[in-house]
Parts: structure tokens; sequence; C-alpha cells
């Protein structure tokens, strides 16, 4: 025969070890059963049942021992309603000796005589109500009550310790998977890509019927569906304006939204006929909303504070992955577009450049040119100026890429201009000079030699505005030198002045003039240097003007080992044959 409770001189020396027992347990699902192990050491009960308040106030039980837990799932009491009601209402501990004779009592079972609720608070916080029901009348007496009433505050701190540590495992699990969530999305550039992802990223965490993710089109002031994993069919509709349903409430508001049952919600756009609940999300960026997370389902009061408390994080976390997407989406597309800008710019610069070296009775040419970028700095022309007389230019602005190209491209035409006025080199600059001056652009300028040959009377002027100066292989000595001619650059003061040289030409002379992206091309610390140039052209003066430029160049590109020249380079080649 089972033994009874203890008599009521016990029960003090009995609620030291049960406090201990009930303090021990940190894991939810494992204190409610000590509990009720426990009590029965105190009292003799037929029904307990601990009631724990829903985040609307609802008291739904968590335990129950003495009927079905078929019956528990179907029970909900609201404040003030029943035994259990009152006592989580007025805070108050309520006893009924006879619940035949009291109003508030709810029959569920039969033969119960005698009830016994206790709130069960926290730091002034209601966290469940305990109750207690009996078959007999003096099951509860007063020193019952009050050894229960004395326990109720340690129940309540164990549960409310239990439900702490229950958040705090499930807030330690969700910073690891955010973590490894925000390490994947971070990795994933392409939107569509992202937006597939993510609908199976939330999928892990919560376990929807329905799901869509709307970003915000800022031109049209819309919210636009690109991903959606639904039941019973497609959506019906793929915009939805801000002013519209929950979407635009939670997408204005930059709150999220939770709706238990969608026909009493007169925001609510039906999208799927089946949706009897819904959450959205906002996805918010820097302060600014990009779109939103929408999940609905065909349940009602499918959705929990816990289903917020993970979607919120997460949503962050994919409205930055979505914004870097869109960044790099339109990068691309920049850069897709500036390819094809530069790609005809090069070909428009390209066809500034003549369109093949000239050559005439006793003497020949070539011209080489290396960009640094898609299109360069540097420029090269040829005039043909009157009989057996050829004008040439060579020339470096300041900088590269398409401002350079341009300038050089103004300052080339300049150049042409003047040329064909047959004025001395050294005129001809110093008239570009004062042209760039009044025309050109502030920080730009240009480095320019000009040379004019006059083959039939065996000589050459050459004038130099900063350009590194020309070679010049005598045959004669089988020697390589410098022309040594110098000045300002082009468009840096108004009023410079130029020198000019006067050689005369022997058969066999070979003249180089070159940019500074030939000599100061580099590998590691090394340059490539005038005196290597000097030497490949002493070396090799015996060839055709093409094929001694372009073996020049050759070794150029060999020291530089396959890299892409710092700077645009340019050779040009006159030979006296």
């Amino acid at each position: 025969m089972k033994p009874g409770p203890p008599v009521p001189g016990e029960l003090l020396a009995e609620l030291l070890p049960i406090v201990g027992e009930i303090n021990a347990v940190l894991d939810a699902d494992e204190l409610l059963p000590v509990i009720a192990r426990e009590l029965r050491r105190i009292v003799d009960y037929r029904i307990l049942d601990i009631f724990l308040p829903d985040p609307d106030g609802t008291l739904t039980p968590a335990l129950v021992e003495g009927y079905a837990p078929e019956t528990a799932a179907r029970l909900r009491i609201r404040p003030g309603e029943g035994i259990v009601g009152t006592a989580a209402q007025l805070r108050e501990t309520v006893f009924v000796p006879d619940v035949a004779r009291d109003g508030r009592y709810i029959p569920l079972f039969p033969g119960i005589v005698a009830e016994l609720a206790i709130p069960l608070l926290h730091q002034g916080r209601l966290v469940g109500v305990l109750n207690v029901e009996s078959p007999e009348a003096d099951a509860f007496g007063g020193e019952v009550r009050t050894v229960l009433q004395l326990l109720a505050g340690h129940l309540a701190v164990a549960i409310a310790n239990a439900t702490l540590y229950r958040e705090t495992r499930l807030y330690a699990g969700l910073l690891a998977t955010l973590y490894e969530i925000g390490k994947e999305t971070a990795s994933i550039l392409d939107l569509d890509e992202l937006l597939h992802r993510s609908a199976e990223i939330v999928k892990r965490v919560i376990d929807y019927e329905s799901f869509a993710i709307f970003l915000l089109d800022e031109r049209t002031q819309e919210l636009v569906l690109r991903k959606s994993v639904r039941f019973g069919g497609t959506p019906g509709k793929t915009r939805l304006k801000l002013s519209e349903g929950l979407c635009g409430a939670a997408a204005r508001s930059r709150e999220t939204i939770r709706v238990g049952d969608v026909r009493r919600e007169p925001r609510y756009v039906e999208l799927v006929p089946e949706t009897r609940s819904e959450l959205v999300v906002p996805l918010v960026h820097r302060d600014r909303v990009i779109g939103v997370l929408d999940l609905e389902s065909p349940e009602l009061d499918r959705f929990t504070d816990e289903h917020v408390k993970v979607l919120t994080p997460l949503a962050s976390q994919v409205a930055v992955a979505v914004e870097n997407a869109r960044l790099v989406a339109e990068l691309r597309l920049k850069d897709a577009r500036l390819g094809k800008e530069l790609s005809i710019a090069r070909r428009v610069q390209h066809g500034l450049f003549p369109e093949e070296c000239p050559s005439g009775p006793g003497w020949e040419a070539s011209a080489h040119f290396l960009p640094a970028r898609e299109i360069g700095g540097d420029l090269y022309d040829f005039y043909e100026v009157g009989v057996g007389l050829l004008g040439l230019a060579v020339g470096d602005v300041a900088g590269k890429g398409v401002p350079a190209a341009l300038y050089g491209a103004f300052a080339s035409g300049s150049v042409r201009a003047r040329a064909f006025e047959r004025r001395p080199p050294s005129d001809l600059l110093f008239r570009v000079n004062r042209t760039l001056r009044r025309r050109g652009v502030e920080g730009l300028f240009c480095t320019l030699a000009f040379a004019l040959f006059d083959f039939p009377s065996g000589r050459v002027q050459v004038a130099n505005s900063g350009l590194p100066y020309p070679l010049h292989y005598r045959a004669a000595a089988r020697r390589c030198g410098i022309i040594d001619v110098g000045g300002l650059p082009l468009g840096t003061f108004d009023q410079s002045a130029y020198e000019e040289r006067v050689l005369d030409l022997s058969p066999g002379d070979v003249f180089v003039f070159h940019t500074d992206g030939v000599t100061e091309a580099r590998r590691g610390g090394e340059e490539y240097g005038g005196s290597r140039l000097k030497d490949r052209v002493e070396a090799n003066a015996h060839l055709a003007a093409p094929a001694l430029g372009a073996l020049i160049v050759a070794d150029l590109e060999a020291f530089m080992g396959g890299a892409t020249p710092p700077d645009d380079a340019t050779l040009v080649v006159v030979k006296i044959l």
C-alpha cells in the first residue's frame, strides 16, 4: 500500500531538499516533471497542472498529471477565467474547498472537490500558475497551503531560470547559425543565386509553407516579387505598392508585422488563397528599406515570437548580402559599359595614328606603340609636308588612360595644324605651347620632340620639349649618341622658348625617338635604361627600320618578363639608306 504524504509537522522539513532538487534542473523539458514528482512528497493530489502564459496572456498547460494530454492540448484559459485565470489575474493564491459552491469553477473532471491555484511570480512578472485539485475536501489544509506558497516562489525562480537557460542556448545556437549564414551569404555575389540561397537558409530555421522575397524598386516605389516558394500554385501579384498589404506596411514602418488571423486584418492582401497567418520582416540596410521577407501559412497563429527573434537578425544579414550583390551587378554593368567605351576610344585613338609608316627614296621609318592601358597618352605622327620633306612628332602626355589620350589627341591636332606651315621645329613647339596654354587643361602637359627631315639637302632639324633625348647612330663612326636638345614641356608656361639642333644625314645613319616608357620600364629594381637601348641600336643598326624597331620592342617585352608596362611606350625609327 502506497504511503500517504507527510503529516503537517513534517512538511517544512521536506521543503529544503525539494528546493535543492528543483534548483538543480536547468533544462525546461526536464524541470516540470521534476516539480510534479517532488510535489507528490507534500500533497496527495488527483490532478496537477502547471500553466504558462502565452505572449497574449492566455494560459496553456505545459505539464499535466491526472488527465489526458489530448485534453490539455485543447485547454486555453484567459486571465480572470476559472480558478486558474482568477489567480493569474489577481496575482494571489485562490483556494476553493468546495468547487461545487464556486461559480468560477470550470467543471472538466468529475469527482473534484477542492482546488488550489497559486500564481508563480518572478520579479513581479507572472511566469505561470501552479494548480492542484483533489477529491478530498481537506487535502489542502492551512500548513499545506503555506508550504506550497513558500515553494511557489522557488518554482517561479526555477521556471524563469530554465526559460532563460533555454533562450541562452537558443541564442547561442542562433548566433552560431547566423555566423555560418553570414559567411555563406557574403560569398554569393550573384543576386538571383543569393535570393535562391536565402529561401533555403530561412527554411533551415523556420519550416515554412510559403515564402517570398520582395525587393523595393526605388524608381516606382513598388515591392517586386523576386523569389517565392509557395503552396497551392503561384501568386497572383508580383508587384505591391508601398501602400498595399502587410508587406507594404512592414516596409513603410520598418518593423516586423505578425498576424495570427489574416481574415481579421484589414491591411491583408490575398496573394495565396490558403493563407491564414502571415509574418513580414523588413530588409533594412543602413536605415534604408530595400525589401521584405514574407512568410505565410494555412494555419492560424503559425508564427511565434521565437520566429521573429530568429528572422530579425537573419533579415539584416540578407539585406547586407542583397545590397552587396546589387552593387556588384551595377559595377559589372558599369565595367561592361566602360569596357565598350574604352574599346571605341582605343579604335578612335589608333585612328589618329598613321595607317602606315612612310618611306621614300633613300629612307624608311617604322613606329611601335605599347599602351599601359586600353588607351594611352603617347602619340606619334608623320607629316609629308613637301617633296623629300618629312615631319615627325613623338610625344608623351603626363598621365594615363582617357584624360591623357584626349589631351594627346588635342596636342596632336595642334602639331599637325602647324606642321604643314613648314615652320622650323623650334617655332612649331613655341606656337603649339601657346595654343595648349590658351585652350589646355590645368594640370596636364605634354613632352614632345619634333624633327623635320630634308632628305634632298641631307639634314634634319630637331627640337624637343622634355621628351627623352633622341638617339643618333652615325654609321661612319659605328657609334650611337644622344641628340642633346631640350626644353620645357608643352602647356606648362606661356612664353617658353625652344632650342633647335641641325644634323647632317649620312647613309646608314639611324635616328630613334622614344618616350620614357621605353627606358624607364622596370623589372624588380632594374630599369631597361638608355644604355641598353643604345647597345641594341648599335648592335643591330644594319637591320631595316621595321626590323630594328621590332627587335627593340621584343627585347623590352622580354626584359619585363611578360608584365604589363607601367607606362605607355612609343618607339619610332628613321633610317637613312
